[in-house]
């Protein structure tokens, strides 16, 4: 009688490693792979903030900056935020890509950007309004414009303006500048907007 060969049974399956562990893992294929099933836990937050700080590949560091993004709680919001004072351009740079990628989930913590110490990081905060896409961005630009006290965030509010202000702002814009009487290149750039909000 011939014999019946039987189909092997499959071998057993390790369960898949915790992606808070494989954050951690040699490979950045595993890392970049760990961010992405994180940016489902709300709580992973903190792991993918610290595993931010040291990671030296971009293409992990691109995936949990995107993870932070998808998870848009107030603290992912507000560990994007930080960034914009890193020393690191291309962190900074991407972190200001995710935030205007975010729309109105970034609102709260802008506008406490926008009232940071630091003239630096509120001109940061300013350039995610350009391409947020909320009706309340182009407002805070013009309240930013009307009291901020340094002439270098007020010019990057007039750019801001030029792309989404409305054409009643126009009056606020001339009234704002008119606060910087010695400063002419912001009075070219109050007339430059003024002309595209027209």
């Amino acid at each position: 009688m011939a014999l019946v060969r039987r189909t092997p049974l499959p071998a057993p399956q390790a369960p898949p490693e915790d992606p808070r562990d494989a954050l951690d893992a040699a490979s950045a294929a595993a890392r970049r792979e760990a961010a992405h099933r994180l940016s489902l836990d709300p709580e992973a937050v903190g792991i993918l903030a610290a595993r931010l700080a040291h990671e030296p590949e971009n293409s992990v560091r691109e995936a949990i900056l995107a993870a932070l993004g998808r998870l848009g709680t107030d603290e992912a919001v507000g560990t994007l935020f930080s960034l914009l004072g890193s020393e690191d351009v291309w962190l900074r740079n991407a972190a200001i890509e995710t935030l205007q990628a975010m729309d109105a989930a970034v609102l709260g913590a802008l506008e406490s950007g926008l009232d940071h110490p630091d003239s630096d990081r509120r001109i940061f905060a300013v350039n995610v309004l350009v391409s947020l896409r909320h009706p309340e961005a182009a407002a805070l630009a013009l309240r930013t414009l009307a009291r901020d006290a340094h002439v270098n965030v007020c010019a990057a509010c007039l750019d801001v303006l030029a792309e989404i202000g409305t054409p009643e702002m126009i009056p606020s814009i001339d009234a704002a500048v008119a606060r910087f009487p010695d400063e002419p290149f912001l009075r070219f750039a109050a007339k430059a907007a003024k002309r595209r909000i027209a």
